[in-house]
């Protein structure tokens, strides 16, 4: 019973990560579309490629005018965002590439680009998973600060408050149902309405499950704690320092743990189920040969 109860704290724990991460990937999702950064890396890549070959030698123009040729060439295509008509140049295929260069500018070039292609994209592979790790970890920072979400006083909550845990381990069907559909949503498409509104559900998830400590600081605490009044009235300056220094901590965790990403959490809720199911038969077994008095 005991072993249960502390997997159930667990598996609480993570359903809050879960949660918490998918709305640091809702964000992402918004920000990776209003800046374009997919784009930009793409973009950046083949600059980078056609400066390698140099294509100065094949054609009259510079690598930056052979980009911006292959722009307009996507948006004559149509292959543009649904509301903004912006190239979608993240789509592009080596077989696009090619065809569009032999149409715009040389075969020799297109013999050139085709060879070097795969070991070009490769590095804009490596160099968009950078970025987007980093915009995961400031979203991450953001996040955590916002909601104030302390490791330590989350777990604290769950792990002490019987009606909190449960409260926590019964929103697992919903929050399945919104990774379910997550895959739904169109990328051609403009994703601010389905993504605002998949934020609001998510955020009325932990709304509906009180307790966890999710609460913003206010400025009026800052204050407080900064200049010893209200509730640190009277607290000396060396133990608010180690407080503050214990919420930092835990903060700092919280960031750590959802920059990993919910596809993580995911699988290790899945996982951690799994393991309560055999806990619970195994329990249900041994009950059963209690009571029959076999061995």
């Amino acid at each position: 019973m005991t072993d249960l109860k502390t997997l159930d704290t667990v598996i609480a724990m993570v359903i809050v990560l879960l949660v918490l991460s998918l709305v640091v990937q809702s964000i992402q999702s918004v920000v990776k579309k209003f800046f374009k950064l997919k784009s930009r890396s793409i973009l950046d890549s083949l600059n980078d490629l056609f400066a390698y070959i140099d294509s100065n030698t094949l054609v009259s123009k510079t690598p930056a005018e052979l980009v911006e040729k292959i722009k307009d060439e996507f948006q004559k295509l149509g292959r543009v965002s649904f509301l903004m008509k912006r190239p979608m140049v993240e789509s592009i295929s080596k077989a696009d590439l090619i065809k569009i260069l032999v149409k715009v500018e040389s075969p020799s070039l297109a013999v050139e680009v085709e060879k070097w292609f795969d070991t070009v994209m490769q590095g804009f592979e490596e160099r968009y998973t950078r970025h987007m790790k980093s915009v995961a970890i400031c979203v991450s920072i953001v996040v955590v600060c916002l909601l104030n979400a302390n490791f330590f006083q989350v777990y604290h909550n769950i792990s002490t408050n019987d009606v909190l845990r449960n409260a926590v381990l019964q929103k697992r069907d919903l929050v399945q149902q919104q990774l379910n559909q997550a895959p739904s949503i169109n990328p051609a498409e403009d994703q601010t309405a389905e993504l605002k509104a998949e934020l609001t559900q998510l955020q009325k998830t932990l709304d509906e499950a009180p307790g966890l400590g999710l609460k913003p600081i206010s400025p009026s605490q800052v204050y407080d704690f900064a200049g010893g009044q209200g509730v640190w009235n009277g607290i000396p300056l060396s133990n608010r320092l180690a407080h503050g220094i214990k919420v930092l901590f835990g903060l700092s965790i919280m960031v750590m743990l959802l920059s990993v990403g919910a596809p993580f959490w995911q699988d290790a809720l899945e996982s951690l189920f799994g393991i309560k199911n055999l806990l619970r038969k195994k329990s249900d077994t041994k009950n059963v040969e209690d009571q029959s008095g076999q061995p």
